[in-house]
Order: structure tokens, then C-alpha cells, then sequence
């Protein structure tokens, strides 16, 4: 009995060890980029077996006859990675995101790995300009913003980076929040080179609609220094769930109208704070609330009377800029409101200076 026992518990124990993945990409999407119709076109991922004993790739499904895969057909140890190569012949104009599925000898499930790319008949190279340098870098901005979000939505944007050296670099964007992923085309750049940085924003990580901020920084390679001279701030705006707007809930929903959607301190040199106001009127059926009242940039202080105003009444927004400040900030000063007003969820008023 004992012994049947100890036969079941083994090949329990294979069963488990069978059905855990085994490899995994050290990406979770990969950006091509352009590439030409008809021309094919490689690109290149690691594969790492991340379990306790050797593994061997049994094959790979691509999800189309235009994609072919290469790989070394070898066992792989236990914490060893190899390179997979995808070939794209891409035969249909447009934009493209595929899995990519990896079938291996000690896992039934598959490792994926998404790839984005856009088909097109001539490859547009960035025609725009460097302004700002970033340590050794230069790149086309020093902020960004992913604005409108939804919860669960996926947004990607471009940092288009030129190296000015004489040496290949590796550009990686160093200190990011678990909620945004960088993927750097090509890897490499080598002197007086130009490359495209992607950075995706996952919302569904965000802890709380409104503002969220932080600063992430363009280095040379992954061993880079952390430095003021680097830094790219990434502001996301992400929404509250949508609000009725059907004929039945419309008239009875608050509507906000405002004094003015600006507020100029463009006269603020001459004087160390400047203070003016802005008057918000609720003209709808029920009260309207001010959930949200946030800063994108310092030098800027805030004071709502009322964050809740019933219909038909008004309170009073004060805005000071403080000229000390308001100098230092490199990205444009702006205040961010989230209401209930189905019309008006987000509202941003803009700083003059």
C-alpha cells in the first residue's frame, strides 16, 4: 500500500511539474516598428527557462504564414536563456499586433510574447528635431502625457532619441513605475544614429483616477547614473468609470461652467506671487462635485471654497503663482479638476507664464 502511495505521489508530482511554464520571454510585448511590404524583415527576443530542470523548444506558433521563427533546437538549462528570431514578409498594409506562442518539452502551457508593428509601402524615417539633451541623449521631448484614460486601457508613445557620440550606446529608461514598459528600436544606436524609444502605459496598474506623475530617466545604457539632466516627466490622466448621458439622466445631471479656463501670470517677474480667481457656476439640475483637484507642477497653490455646489449656486477657485518657482519648472504648469458632470469629467486650466 505504502508503496502504490509513493507511485501516486511521484507522478503527482510529474503532473505538476509538466503543466507549470517553463520558459518566459524577458519582454511582454515587442515593438518592430516600421517595415517595408513585401520585405522581410527580422527581429529578435530572449527566451529564459525559468523552472528547476532543462527544457527544449517543441515549436513556436506565430498566428500567420507571413511570421516564421528560428531557434536553437537544444535542451536549455535551468535558468539559461536563448535568442528567438521572428521573420516578418508582411503582405498586408497597416498596423499589426500578434502572440506569439512557445510550445516547450516540460510545460503544456505556452509562453507568449505580443508583437506590434505597422506594414508600409515606404519607411519615414523622424524628420524632426532634437531639442532636448539628455546626458549623453539628445531627444524630441522631456514630457509626457497619456490623457483620457480608461481603467484596463493600453497606451503607447514615442521618444525619438538621436546619439550624438561616437560610440554605440544602448538608450534604457531608468527608475520605472511598475505601470509603464519601455522598449527601446533598435537596441543599439550606433554613433550619430537616431532610434525610437516606446513607453506603454498599462492602466489597469494605476491606483486612483485623476493624476498620477512621476519621472522616469533617459540613460546611455542600463548602468547609467540617475541625474536631474535626464529626467522625462509622465503625467496620466486617467478617467472615472463613464457617467450616464442618456436623454432620461441629461436633465438632471450638473452641468459646470466656468470664468475662464486660463490663468495668466505672465506679469509675475515683477512681483514675488501673483493671486486671481476663477468663478465656477453650477447651471445644471443637481449638485455638482469637485472630486479631484490636482497640480501638474509646483509653483502654483490652489484653494476651492466649495468642492460640492448646488444648482444655481457658484463658489470660487484661488489660484497663487509663486514667481520663485514657477522659474525652475520645466514642464507647463496646469491644474486638473474631475467632476461629475457627465459633459465635464476633466477639466484643465492652463497656466500662463
Amino acid at each position: 500500500m505504502k508503496k502504490k502511495l509513493a507511485i501516486l505521489f511521484t507522478f503527482s508530482c510529474m503532473i505538476g511539474t509538466v503543466s507549470a511554464q517553463s520558459l518566459k520571454p524577458m519582454q511582454s510585448a515587442m515593438e518592430c516598428g516600421q517595415m517595408l511590404f513585401k520585405h522581410p524583415s527580422t527581429y529578435s527576443f530572449t527566451v529564459r527557462n525559468t523552472s528547476q530542470q532543462p527544457t527544449q523548444i517543441k515549436s513556436i506558433d506565430t498566428g500567420c504564414g507571413c511570421t516564421k521563427a528560428t531557434y536553437p533546437e537544444m535542451m536549455i538549462p535551468a535558468g539559461e536563456s536563448i535568442t528567438v528570431s521572428l521573420t516578418f514578409d508582411g503582405k498586408q498594409l497597416g498596423h499589426f499586433a500578434r502572440n506569439i506562442r512557445i510550445y516547450d518539452t516540460s510545460s503544456d502551457t505556452p509562453a507568449e510574447i505580443e508583437v506590434r508593428g505597422q506594414v508600409v509601402t515606404k519607411l519615414e524615417n523622424y524628420s524632426g528635431t532634437y531639442p532636448y539633451k539628455m546626458g549623453a541623449l539628445l531627444a524630441d521631448v522631456e514630457e509626457i502625457e497619456f490623457d483620457n484614460v480608461n481603467k484596463g486601457q493600453h497606451f503607447v508613445q514615442e521618444i525619438h532619441i538621436m546619439n550624438p557620440t561616437g560610440q554605440n550606446v544602448q538608450p534604457t529608461a531608468l527608475r520605472l513605475p511598475s505601470y509603464l514598459k519601455a522598449e527601446m528600436h533598435p537596441e543599439v544606436l550606433g554613433p550619430k544614429q537616431s532610434g525610437t524609444m516606446f513607453i506603454t502605459l498599462n492602466s489597469g496598474d494605476l491606483r486612483d483616477y485623476g493624476l498620477t506623475q512621476t519621472t522616469i530617466y533617459l540613460g546611455k545604457d542600463p548602468s547609467d547614473k540617475v541625474n536631474e539632466d535626464k529626467e522625462i516627466t509622465v503625467s496620466s490622466i486617467l478617467l472615472p468609470h463613464k457617467m450616464a448621458k442618456d436623454d432620461v439622466a441629461r436633465p438632471y445631471a450638473p452641468k459646470l461652467q466656468m470664468s475662464s479656463l486660463t490663468v495668466d501670470m505672465t506679469g509675475l517677474s515683477k512681483k514675488s506671487k501673483s493671486k486671481q480667481e476663477i468663478t465656477l457656476t453650477n447651471t445644471g439640475h443637481s449638485t455638482l462635485e469637485i472630486s479631484k483637484l490636482q497640480l501638474f507642477s509646483a509653483g502654483i497653490q490652489v484653494q476651492l471654497d466649495n468642492k460640492t455646489i448646488k444648482p444655481g449656486a457658484s463658489t470660487r477657485l484661488k489660484v497663487t503663482g509663486i514667481a520663485k518657482e514657477l522659474k525652475k519648472v520645466r514642464t507647463r504648469p496646469r491644474i486638473l479638476m474631475i467632476t461629475n458632470d457627465p459633459d465635464n469629467q476633466k477639466v484643465v486650466i492652463t497656466i500662463k507664464k
